[in-house]
């Protein structure tokens, strides 16, 4: 093992191998094999494979993967990579009894409320040996997991349970139960998440909850909770609160009367008429429950069923040591409106009348519905998100008066897009007209202020421009008059927007290992998953692959954009000269290639010449720079 080159890994072939035993866990366990199921989990936990991945994860693919724990220990370097993997599988192999976690490093970040949340860092050992406990444990608890549950899942996101929460909501109106746990990463139950855990990987579990964490060198112990900022954390928080909706309905449906009230949770095979595709649901039941990690609501048409599934909910919660945030946690009917995953969710009376009306009922039956019906389910962004997004947004144009346009667009620009990515496929129009309005006016205020002897009308043509018939668009321009060319510009809300409805929310009882790959590469080749717009049109045009190693894009990597013509030597951002690969392929391109970079940049003739020039590419330039297709 020693003798193994990192560089020289083929990174498919172990993906494939890991994945292929994962595949293989998840369908022995929905078969109720767990015998066979627990024989593969050891196989894999033990094997050099998984010990590459998990290394490759905390070193190569997380973004805290230079953050060093209370040893001060970073692993950067090929050499230092692959001693760590010799390290996790003789750490693996000597047994959990010959294993000490050390404590976590504490640190805190900013919460929205203003409050700062708690993050623990454990060493790059304990990391990588989380990660390849996960990668034993995840598809074996993926197999047990509800449909209900959609936070921290692979392949799922927090859009496809607002997405259920607005089919459920759609047909009529209905009582909720907004519910908040209290202080749930710091005070869930160490014995029960232990005693829900594996037996075989109990022990191990056990000292990564008890390891303690050092704040300002001194250490604390822990007796509750688990550490925000571990790899296993939420894969812990998962099973701790697994069975929540099974416990809740089984307990309703025990209630004298109440089996026909709270409905059946028998699953059919139901058929799309329009597709002709078959798939899993559950039409006859009336009582829903929709999770996403510690945030969870329950629906019901009756609000004597709320008022008894937050009663029994308190009783459950406290068996694994915690309670209901009393401020936070509240009863509220569809037409009064609440707040989830940063959308409010209500019901508005229908205020469709007159000739539009008339127009609706001569119409296709879903105008003659909207027509009639009394009120309209409205799912957007919250005031609260949208107030604190512009907020942002105008302090980095405020403390960026020196900047050029360019420099303000390549800071503004993700911010925008990210926040716009997040809420698109809601009703989302009045907030992105609102949003572009008011960043308009303080990007013309921005503009005036760095010219303050020039008119208004000069400072407009210098700033903006119509881009796609959309006027006053700001960019940074270059010449003057009908030679004048537009170098970057700025994407403002409006233009990311998609049709509301427009989300499809993941199949219900689906995991990303139920080896259904045709299914999750379409998912995310279509921009659900952790991948953004972008990245899912270069996708969909690589039919899924990474040029430089062949191998498929999937769910579980991160993929980065590389430009085929290096931006130093000219090349622009755009789809034409982006390609999408995964990140230890696209260190692998400038490792191998950074040399030659180098060399063309610094005191050659040809670089010399060019500089005096002005010019930074030619022909014979250009063909010495490396590309890739």
């Amino acid at each position: 093992m020693r003798l193994w080159d990192w560089d020289e890994i083929i990174w498919g072939k172990v993906r494939r191998l890991v994945f292929n035993l994962q595949k293989r866990i998840y369908k022995l366990t929905k078969a109720g094999k767990y015998r066979k199921a627990r024989s593969l989990m050891y196989l894999l936990q033990h094997s050099h494979y998984a010990s590459l991945l998990g290394v490759r994860k905390v070193t190569t693919e997380n973004k805290g993967k230079k953050t060093p724990g209370v040893d001060k220990v970073k692993v950067t370097t090929p050499r230092q990579k692959m001693n760590l993997v010799v390290d996790v599988l003789d750490t693996i192999q000597k047994g959990w009894d010959k294993y000490e976690a050390k404590p976590a490093k504490r640190i805190y970040i900013p919460k929205a409320n203003g409050k700062k949340r708690p993050l623990g860092i454990p060493t790059v050992l304990d990391r990588a040996m989380q990660a390849v406990t996960k990668s034993a444990l995840e598809p074996f608890y993926e197999a047990k997991f509800e449909a209900a549950s959609y936070g921290f899942r692979p392949g799922m996101g927090c859009h496809d349970a607002i997405e259920k929460i607005a089919t459920v909501l759609l047909k009529k109106q209905r009582w909720i139960l907004d519910a908040d746990i209290k202080g749930f990463f710091d005070n869930i139950d160490h014995k029960f998440i232990v005693e829900q855990t594996d037996k075989y990987w109990r022990p191990i579990v056990k000292k990564w909850l008890k390891a303690g964490y050092m704040e300002e060198n001194k250490y604390n112990p822990t007796k509750n909770g688990t550490p925000q900022g571990g790899i296993i954390s939420p894969l812990l928080a998962n099973i701790a609160l697994d069975q929540m909706e099974t416990d809740l309905i089984e307990h309703l449906r025990g209630i004298k009367g109440w089996k026909k009230k709270i409905g059946s949770t028998k699953v059919s095979i139901i058929t799309d008429k329009k597709t002709g595709k078959k798939y899993k649901a559950r039409g006859n039941l009336h009582t829903h429950v929709i999770r996403y990690a510690d945030d969870f609501v329950v629906i019901h048409e009756k609000k004597e069923v709320i008022e008894e599934s937050e009663s029994f909910i308190k009783k459950w919660l406290g068996l694994r040591g915690l309670t209901l945030s009393e401020e936070k946690t509240k009863t509220v009917h569809s037409t009064e409106g609440f707040d989830f995953l940063g959308h409010h969710i209500r019901h508005y009376e229908n205020r469709v009348k007159g000739t539009y009306k008339m127009k609706l009922l001569n119409g296709t039956p879903t105008e003659q519905r909207k027509a009639v019906a009394t009120h309209t389910l409205r799912v957007e962004p919250t005031k609260a998100k949208i107030n604190a997004h512009y907020q942002e947004i105008s302090d980095i144009i405020g403390k960026m008066k020196s900047a050029t346009p360019r420099e303000l667009i390549s800071i503004l620009q993700p911010k925008i897009s990210g926040f716009a990515n997040y809420y698109k496929t809601v009703h989302s129009s009045e907030a992105f007209g609102r949003l572009d309005a008011l960043i308009w006016k303080r990007l013309y205020q921005w503009a005036l202020r760095r010219h303050p002897n020039k008119g208004k009308k000069w400072v407009a043509d210098k700033y903006f421009c119509t881009v796609k018939d959309r006027k006053w668009t700001f960019a940074e321009l270059k010449g003057k008059g009908k030679d004048r060319e537009i170098v970057k510009y700025l994407k403002g809300y409006s233009k990311h927007k998609e049709r509301t409805g427009s989300y499809a929310k993941v199949g219900f009882d689906r995991s990303y290992y139920d080896g259904d790959t045709a299914y999750w590469a379409g998912r995310l080749s279509n921009g659900y998953g952790n991948i953004t717009p972008s990245k899912a049109k270069l996708l969909k045009r690589q039919d899924g692959l990474c040029p430089v190693c062949k191998c498929a894009l999937t769910n579980e990597d991160l993929p980065e954009a590389h430009h085929i013509k290096p931006r130093q030597f000219g090349g622009l951002c755009k789809y034409e000269n982006l390609v999408l690969v995964h990140i230890h392929c696209h260190d692998k391109i400038h490792r191998e290639h950074g040399k030659q970079k180098r060399k063309l940049c610094k005191g050659t003739r040809e670089y010399d010449e060019l500089v005096k020039k002005g010019v930074f590419v030619s022909p014979e330039v250009e063909a010495k720079i490396p590309r890739y297709s």
